[in-house]
């Protein structure tokens, strides 16, 4: 059965898309795109019983093909148009695909945080970095973005943070943005024995595992699993699959590399692209299933980088949540600007 035949066992009552904007606290940069702010939408779904579901619509600028007003407008159709019954009609976007998949199997917002391993995210400028790890009293692991300033400054960094833990091991993550010869520079200068593993220093798989059978280092595979044909082949230096699930889409995709990654023995993150908090509930509450199977760690500590405003969780940093507080946000959520509302 294909996707849009699937979409057409959602029956509903009535359906909403809620506009939120949530400010950074300093202007945030994707690929070169300089963003003050994260915008999205929230899909609320009632069913024929009177429950509400909900799920969030929010491609991420640099990194997802599809912009929001382009999956808005692809949701709206999806919904006005119950009859759509050939995947030919209408090639999902990632961000939409996800969302329908909440919806159809009843993702809760109650995210089960803490079953799961979390590796901090640290980024800004070099003064900025170190001052967040100091102030998570100096992990073990910790994700650090890189290749968003002069290699050198980056190297600078890499090799404060390793003198301030001798057994800290960076996970890092370049999105692609160096060249072979700014990667190699990366990894003649620094101790590559403090890197966990490194995504895609550059946009070539093929460079990629040069780098890392040159330079002895594992990588881990990040934007390479958002194409949608790219099929997992082994290879000894790749040591993780990065899943951010609302840039890669379908629940059957997602399934497909945990699968992959229990098969040849690979960790897998479950990361965040800078989600509202409701998104984030239900990426906890999916790694929280998925560590049934397999160990998980997660990037999901986004939300220190947000202005407290609209979807503000109104607790601590981490996503245990109780009833209460899943009523608060789903009531937050319909005090949202409503952009549509199905006949």
């Amino acid at each position: 059965m294909n996707r849009l035949q699937t979409i057409n066992k959602l029956r509903f009552k009535q359906a909403k898309l809620f506009r939120y904007r949530l400010p950074f606290k300093i202007p945030m940069f994707f690929k070169g795109i300089k963003l003050s702010a994260r915008e999205g939408v929230i899909l609320q779904v009632e069913n024929n019983s009177g429950a509400f579901n909900f799920a969030e619509i929010a491609p991420l600028p640099g990194f997802s093909r599809e912009t929001l007003q382009q999956a808005t407008a692809q949701i709206i159709t999806l919904l006005n148009n119950p009859q759509l019954n050939s995947r030919s009609a209408m090639q999902l976007y990632p961000s939409v695909e996800f969302a329908l998949d909440c919806i159809l199997h009843n993702i809760p917002l109650s995210g089960l945080f803490k079953t799961a391993e979390s590796i901090p995210l640290l980024q800004g400028d070099n003064q900025t970095v170190l001052k967040q790890y100091c102030q998570l009293n100096k992990p073990n692991r910790v994700k650090l973005k890189i290749a968003r300033q002069a290699v050198t400054k980056d190297i600078a960094l890499f090799s404060a943070l390793s003198a301030l833990n001798s057994h800290l091991l960076i996970r890092c993550d370049a999105n692609q943005s160096w060249n072979f010869a700014q990667a190699a520079l990366f990894f003649t200068k620094i101790n590559t024995q403090s890197i966990d593993y490194i995504e895609e220093p550059t946009a070539s798989l093929s460079d990629n595992i040069k780098l890392a059978e040159r330079y002895q280092v594992q990588l881990a595979l990040d934007e390479t699993l958002q194409q949608k044909q790219f099929q997992y082949q082994h290879h000894p230096c790749f040591k993780a699959l990065i899943l951010k699930p609302t840039l890669i889409g379908s629940f059957e995709r997602l399934n497909y590399f945990i699968k992959t990654a229990k098969k040849f023995h690979l960790s897998v993150s479950i990361s965040s692209s800078f989600e509202s908090p409701l998104g984030l509930r239900q990426l906890a509450f999916l790694a929280s299933q998925w560590s049934k199977e397999m160990n998980i760690s997660c990037g999901l500590d986004t939300l220190k980088f947000f202005e407290s405003a609209v979807l503000n969780e109104n607790s601590d940093d981490n996503l245990a949540t109780t009833s209460d507080k899943k009523i608060l946000l789903s009531q937050q959520v319909k005090r949202l600007e409503c952009l549509w509302i199905s006949n």
